[in-house]
């Protein structure tokens, strides 16, 4: 079957997404073409994105105003910085409702197969604030792989030079899960980070 022009330019699109692939695309492609309505709308709020998302000049998450929301918002600590990769990061921190403070992204993590060295990162951005905005404390909220480690240990060393608190998240098993079946390193570290009841 010999689609459109427009159509194969659209699924191809569409398959440069994380985690879409050609069949997901097209699926995708034909079910918003039958939804004739919602076409306009997706191309407006596509259209609006492009022309106004930036990145907020304090912590690099995405926004669309000078500093983004929280950055901008007089009732958050600017003195504690959480530190995070990504920008879904933020969001996973935020919907625990736990922290005040504010973030700084890194946009990656320290990845030397990827071509993703310390100087691609954020990093010196992040020395500058805590100069610039007295920090008192940062946060190291990192995934917990090779990469996000490897990130972890550099920025640790690194902001030994401050006189700042560097905190990183506590590891151990998930609510749920069975001690039969929780890996060494898991344990491990569950063990390490034990606190007292």
């Amino acid at each position: 079957m010999h689609l459109p022009d427009f159509i194969q330019r659209l699924i191809a699109e569409f398959d440069k997404l994380p985690g879409i692939g050609p069949k997901t695309a097209s699926r995708l492609v034909f079910d918003l073409l039958h939804r004739k309505e919602d076409i306009k709308s997706f191309a407006d709020a596509l259209n609006d994105a492009h022309g106004q998302i930036h990145l907020c000049p304090q912590c690099f998450n995405l926004s669309d105003n000078d500093l983004c929301n929280i950055c901008g918002n007089p009732n958050r600590d600017q003195t504690v910085v959480c530190v995070v990769a990504h920008n879904q990061d933020v969001e996973a921190v935020e919907k625990t409702g736990q922290f005040t403070g504010t973030y700084h992204l890194l946009n990656g993590v320290i990845n030397p197969l990827d071509g993703i060295t310390p100087d691609k990162l954020k990093i010196s951005e992040l020395e500058q604030r805590i100069v610039d905005k007295q920090v008192k404390e940062i946060i190291l909220v990192l995934d917990q792989s090779m990469e996000g480690e490897a990130t972890a240990i550099y920025l640790a060393k690194l902001l030994k030079k401050y006189d700042i608190t560097t905190s990183q998240l506590a590891r151990g098993i998930p609510m749920g899960a069975n001690i039969e079946y929780t890996d060494e390193i898991t344990l491990s570290s569950a063990l390490e980070n034990r606190k007292k009841i």
